[in-house]
């Protein structure tokens, strides 16, 4: 289980979740990686398999059979809510889709590794695509320094949220720099107000939105460098490296008075609504940190959901150490057939294409990758504002624990978050309880 389903099934939102029949697949993987040993085709249809559901999973299709019909190409699409085990399968057994769009780039750097991806720049105008897209986006995707898949989705986790007329009537700015953040804070306690709502209950997830504050500032202090050897193991939990993003998670969340119903009932706390409190007629905490995603309807109170643009304010984490870098996570399309004109032209639609995602913007669960795509489809100037202040990133990166074996990113990170956060474990076992899971291979 992974982050991306945590909030699904946690959140009101799970109601429109459906599941889609798992069909016959058309993908032919011949070829090698070049995308030229075999005879170019142009197939009729084209096989589309993902895992994202309910109303984005109804606009993709809607935006996909729009511009199929508009050249001639029709889709199979495959929904899976169980993608890693059902991919896994239909590739082993020699039964791939065209194209598949990875939720982790984990699972996509496998198959590449494999031989079973065809490298993107077979597929589309990579030069083009580099351009457009968010730096760092395509790290994701590569394997031994080559490319093997593009983003048509992201969704941002870098950004904290306030009740804007109530901070502007409070007179408080928001803060560029980690010391502004602190002073904030402080100027937040004084006048005795509660910084932060936080919650982590997530039923059988809780635990996760912890980790997203420790890999956000993992990042932040440490930079891409400290961050990608994390993410694969070779910097431990229990490091000084490691331990600097605990030591801001300490002092804006660990604090004495800084946490509404005190910090160690955060784990009870449902992250759904945790924020919610801040919207009351009389605000219980001034900040919430979350992402982009808890601007969908289902999370914050019906009203303010209705008034996004006058109610609610955001702004992206302070810089710690000078760097602008954003955390986040995105769909990865690959292709598994890798000489077909058909599939060439899908791809580059959905990957290097402006235009592309025309009725999934509507939904308020999506955000193009692409820095030309126009900030006026948005729905509401909050997402237009989360969009720009990704592509404004020095460089962005992938959730760490959704890339971290599943005994980690899945396991042992979020019970550790949740044992050091309520105060059964000091950090010195927490730290050592994570890395203590990391498979030895």
């Amino acid at each position: 289980m992974r982050k991306s389903t945590a909030i699904l099934s946690g959140a009101l939102v799970s109601a429109l979740l459906f599941t889609g029949c798992l069909g016959g697949g058309s993908g032919d993987a011949g070829g090698d990686a070049s995308g030229g040993s075999e005879p170019a085709t142009a197939k009729d249809t084209i096989q589309l398999m993902y895992a994202f559901s309910g109303d984005q999973s109804v606009a993709f299709q809607k935006d996909m059979t729009a511009w199929g019909d508009a050249n001639g190409i029709k889709f199979d699409f495959i929904q899976s809510n169980e993608f890693e085990v059902q991919i896994t399968s239909k590739v082993q057994s020699g039964n791939a889709p065209d194209i598949a769009i990875f939720p982790q780039p984990g699972i996509l750097r496998g198959m590449a590794e494999e031989g079973d991806l065809a490298e993107i720049g077979t597929q589309v105008d990579l030069a083009k695509l580099e351009a457009d897209v968010i730096p760092g986006f395509l790290d994701a995707a590569t394997v031994d320094g080559k490319v093997y898949g593009a983003p048509m989705a992201m969704n941002g986790k870098s950004f904290y949220w306030y009740n804007k007329p109530a901070f502007e009537a409070a007179g408080y700015t928001i803060p560029k720099t980690h010391e502004e953040l602190l002073a904030l804070v402080d100027k937040i306690k004084a006048d005795g107000k509660t910084p932060f709502c936080y919650g982590m209950e997530s039923g059988s997830a809780t635990g996760w939105p912890g980790t997203d504050w420790i890999e956000d500032y993992v990042l932040q202090t440490g930079g891409i460098e400290v961050y990608d050897k994390w993410v694969s193991g070779e910097i431990k939990f229990d490091s000084p490296e490691v331990r600097e993003a605990f030591d801001i998670y300490n002092q804006l969340l660990m604090t004495d008075g800084n946490v509404y119903g005190g910090i160690k009932n955060a784990s009870s706390n449902a992250f759904a609504t945790a924020l919610n409190p801040m919207f009351e007629a009389e605000p219980k905490c001034v900040l919430g940190k979350q992402g982009n995603f808890i601007t969908q309807k289902g999370f914050f109170p019906d009203d303010v959901f209705n008034e996004l643009d006058t109610k609610v304010g955001m702004f992206v984490t302070p810089s710690v150490k000078g760097e602008t870098p954003v955390l986040g996570g995105g769909d990865l399309a690959a292709a598994f057939t890798k000489n077909d004109d058909n599939v060439k032209k899908v791809m580059a639609f959905m990957t290097t294409d402006p235009e592309f995602g025309m009725e999934q913007v509507k939904t308020g669960a999506w955000l193009s990758p692409l820095k030309t795509f126009d900030a006026a489809n948005y729905p509401n100037e909050v997402l237009s504002a989360v969009a720009a202040s990704v592509g404004e990133a020095s460089v962005f990166r992938f959730d760490g624990s959704d890339q971290m074996p599943g005994a980690v990113g899945s396991g042992s990170f979020w019970t550790g978050m949740v044992d050091y956060t309520s105060g059964r474990s000091d950090l010195d076992a927490a730290l050592k309880s994570i890395d203590a899971a990391w498979p030895a291979n």
